[in-house]
């Protein structure tokens, strides 16, 4: 899979891949929101203290920072959004990094629940492989600034190789976790839920990169421009960003215990800003019915 460098993209060839850079950059919006209220979720609620929450949390707090990597695009909504690539390196190091540890993460959970272990150490070391990546293996030039953009040359290749092996092995590990429960007579019905919840998190999130991948094999193996592989960049990116967005309504929808965490959080939080309107407002109210008892004397 070879990533396309932009050339020049004709007049019709821009409304489209600004039309699709839009539908992707909404999936990102959406996905920052709602995986940083998820991390925010895990880390305010007591009874979500368990190493597979801390790493769901963990990876929602991952998944939000990574999709602020499309958003980083938005200069070709008014022009050619092309910039130096080193400055490119530099904007989308933190989200390359972070789409690893998510990666990463995902797979620790699953290892998690056959080992009981976290495994942050090994979130950690591979977050560091995209920036050796882009460290290793970059040209001086201008690009814009997508998320595949950061890797030059071969480097390319590993990206997708990497992420490719560690979400096969995802899907492995999370298939042989749920043969072992729907097998194990004593595991409690509170185990299956929340087992059910993160696997069907996986199935959308490892789905999406399978999609991914699979829509640019296909879509680079016919005869198209460079500019059009481009945009079929960006096409594929909405499935990635879909995925990863739609996790913290997963959690909502599927556990009963993580609806909860979100109610109960909104509620605090709506429950602060009325008290603290109420306080603002109690002297204006006060005065006002001051103002009418003197003028009514």
């Amino acid at each position: 899979l070879i990533i396309p460098i932009m050339l020049n993209l004709s007049a019709s060839q821009w409304v489209v891949a600004r039309i699709v850079y839009g539908m992707l950059a909404s999936c990102a919006f959406a996905g920052v929101c709602s995986n940083l209220a998820l991390a925010l979720v895990s880390y305010r609620t007591p009874s979500l203290r368990s190493s597979c929450d801390i790493l769901i949390g963990l990876c929602a707090l991952l998944d939000g920072i990574h999709q602020f990597g499309p958003l980083i695009q938005f200069q070709v909504l008014f022009g050619d959004g092309e910039i130096d690539n080193f400055t490119c390196s530099m904007l989308q190091l933190l989200p390359e990094m972070t789409l690893f540890g998510e990666c990463a993460c995902v797979l620790s959970i699953g290892i998690e629940r056959l080992t009981a272990v976290v495994y942050f150490a090994w979130i950690l070391v591979f977050s560091f492989y995209p920036a050796y990546l882009m460290i290793a293996y970059f040209e001086p030039g201008r690009h814009i600034c997508s998320v595949p953009a950061p890797f030059h040359g071969d480097s390319g290749e590993k990206w997708v190789r990497a992420l490719t092996a560690v979400n096969s092995t995802t899907a492995v590990t999370y298939c042989v976790v749920a043969v072992a429960i729907s097998k194990r007579a004593g595991v409690s019905p509170a185990m299956r839920q929340a087992f059910r919840c993160v696997f069907i998190v996986m199935v959308v999130d490892v789905g999406g990169w399978a999609l991914c991948n699979g829509f640019l094999t296909i879509a680079f193996a016919l005869d198209v421009s460079a500019e059009t592989q481009f945009i079929l960049l960006w096409v594929a990116g909405i499935f990635v960003n879909f995925g990863l967005a739609a996790k913290a309504s997963i959690y909502y929808t599927v556990s009963s215990e993580y609806r909860l965490a979100f109610k109960s959080l909104f509620y605090r939080l709506v429950g602060k800003t009325m008290i603290t309107r109420n306080k603002s407002t109690a002297p204006v109210k006060k005065q006002l019915r001051m103002s009418s008892w003197t003028f009514s004397a």
